[in-house]
């Protein structure tokens, strides 16, 4: 039930949420001054919200929670920077909070991290980046334009070589020259456009990257068990070092770690012990939004929690160390306990019941994390918790923002709290390789009425008196525009004397158009060769303004004062 001194349930609202446009430009909602507000009112939610989690109140798994995470980004960052991070001497202070997949991603995406840093710097509190390596890593090549300006295309330069879909926290370094001679070869790929890529002067931290010492993987027992090194590793040292000379001092922990934590644990064992309840909630949120997002597809934004046999699908991944596929968890109360499958085998028994408290099941999951086995959120369930157990305020990207209005009722219908404000933060930043051409989806569409008419209706392109052939097939047009239905003889139809007269006048109004057309000729090469053109320069735009390019491929003067800017800081410090 939703806590009483909370307003109703906001009620469901179609997102129009788009990215910015221009080049430069950020996108805040609410905007990035509002942000302070947000946050008090969200801890004031907290103070407020007592709603009990398997024998624990919030504000104690919050407490819980935020010294943990923070103890294990602590560890984590000091080997991101190769130097040691001091402790965080009072985890209460605000938290802001922030993450995405450890992919080298667009300036849009990367916005997030410096607007988290800013409202932390603001609010005396702490910057946090979540790495999110539960999510499948899509691919190993990175996008570059190519070709001539007047014809360019988009070209892809590998990273590493290519491998079947698989969690970034499993990902590792397969070629090794390929990997480390990156640099060398989006150089390449840019000099013809003027431009140099950070990549040059940044990759070697990402070769570092790789070879962490094992210590910041407590799954790993060693770092020769690492041959190649972790791409999630490289991508986001190259970023955080990045990060931390421009002035940044955001903390990192990836999810693979958090996931490990007791507080997370604790948090799971809640959600297994109600699992009934949870489903029934969540793929009622999920229903709710296809509706009023016109939402057809059985699978987005997330697939449906399924239920098997009298197992139940439950909100997280399950995998074994080296696989490469990720599993859903099911899970089926019997008594005392919850058992937990993969779909094929059970591999654990929780001792676990909606009135026990959790230590048990706790024991018991980190008993399954020592055997390799790898319990992951999901989407959804990596919000639920970060903004519910975690954060003062999170702050989401475009495709976050949309789909956490489910997460919003997930909150309020089956933890009875209020749902807790976030932000939405993105940015578009265009990659320097020469302007675009001035042309518009409306100079298309304009030139393509034009053609139509031109075919069709050429005798409104034609002045009276250029040519005697022309002029009398346009009187001949107009007397037959202007012809009056024909009289009815008697004893005939009149439905079918007329059918057939206006299918006759239809004809020859067809017949009309074609030859008056044959006299446009030259215009309808013109405006061929036009509208042919301004294609051309089109497809050209999309890629000088493509969005899509890594931060890595940009020149340094490009990002830096307007990343800084995002987050209040004086590029001259």
């Amino acid at each position: 039930m939703l806590d009483p001194r909370c307003a109703a349930e906001r009620p469901w609202v179609r997102q129009h949420l788009r990215v910015p446009k221009s080049d430069g430009s950020l996108y805040a909602r609410p905007e990035l001054s509002d942000a302070e507000q947000v946050l008090a009112s969200n801890r004031e939610l907290f103070d407020a919200a007592n709603p009990n989690l398997q024998g624990r109140s919030l504000q104690r798994l919050r407490a819980w929670a935020r010294q943990s995470v923070l103890e294990a980004a602590v560890r984590y960052t000091s080997a991101l920077r190769g130097v040691d991070v001091a402790p965080v001497a009072d985890p209460s202070v605000p938290l802001i909070v922030g993450g995405h997949q450890p992919a080298l991603f667009h300036p849009g995406v990367w916005a997030k991290n410096f607007a988290v840093a800013g409202i932390a710097a603001r609010a005396g509190g702490i910057p946090l980046h979540l790495v999110v390596d539960n999510d499948t890593l899509p691919g190993t090549r990175l996008i570059v334009p190519s070709g001539p300006r007047e014809r360019p295309v988009l070209d892809t330069i590998a990273v590493d070589v290519e491998r079947p879909a698989q969690p970034w926290e499993e990902a590792r370094v397969l070629d090794r020259g390929l990997f480390e001679s990156f640099a060398r070869r989006a150089g390449e790929a840019l000099k013809p456009w003027g431009v140099r890529p950070m990549a040059i002067d940044l990759w070697q931290d990402a070769v570092a990257g790789a070879h962490l010492t094992a210590a910041i993987n407590p799954s790993r027992r060693s770092a020769g068990e690492l041959p190649g090194g972790s791409l999630r590793d490289a991508f986001t040292t190259i970023r955080h070092r990045l990060e931390n000379r421009w002035g940044l001092q955001n903390l990192e922990v990836p999810l693979s770690h958090l996931c490990q934590l007791d507080p997370f644990l604790w948090f799971t064992g809640h959600i297994l012990a109600n699992l009934p309840r949870f489903r029934e909630v969540y793929n009622t949120a999920l229903g709710q939004y296809r509706r009023i997002n016109r939402v057809r597809s059985r699978t987005h934004p997330v697939p449906d929690l399924k239920e098997e046999n009298g197992w139940l699908e439950a909100p997280f991944w399950v995998w074994r160390e080296g696989d490469q596929v990720r599993g859903r968890l099911m899970a089926r109360q019997e008594g005392r306990c919850v058992l937990l499958s993969d779909g094929r085998r059970e591999f654990a028994r929780l001792k676990l019941a909606p009135d026990m408290d959790a230590c048990c099941a706790v024991e018991g999951l980190r008993e399954m994390s020592q055997q390799g086995i790898r319990l992951r959120t999901r989407a959804l369930t990596t919000t639920l918790f970060s903004r519910l157990c975690l954060a003062d305020v999170f702050v989401h990207g475009i495709g976050g923002a949309k789909y956490d209005e489910m997460t919003d009722r997930i909150c309020s219908r089956f933890f009875g709290v209020c749902p807790p404000e976030f932000l939405t933060v993105s940015a578009t930043v265009h990659l320097p390789i020469g302007p675009a051409y001035n042309v518009t989806a409306a100079d298309e569409r304009r030139l393509e009425t034009l053609l139509r008419d031109l075919e069709w209706n050429g005798d409104r392109h034609l002045s009276s008196g250029w040519n005697a052939d022309a002029d009398t097939l346009r009187a001949e047009r107009l007397a037959l525009r202007n012809q009056r239905e024909p009289e009815c003889p008697p004893g005939m139809s009149c439905r079918k004397v007329r059918h057939r007269a206006r299918v006759e006048r239809f004809h020859r109004f067809q017949d009309l158009a074609r030859r008056i057309a044959a006299f446009t000729a030259d215009q309808q090469q013109k405006a061929r060769a036009e509208l042919a053109q301004i294609r051309q320069q089109r497809a050209a735009n999309s890629v000088f303004r493509n969005r899509e390019y890594s931060f890595v491929m940009f020149p340094e003067e490009k990002l830096r004062g307007f990343m800084q800017g995002i987050a209040g800081i004086d590029p001259r410090d």
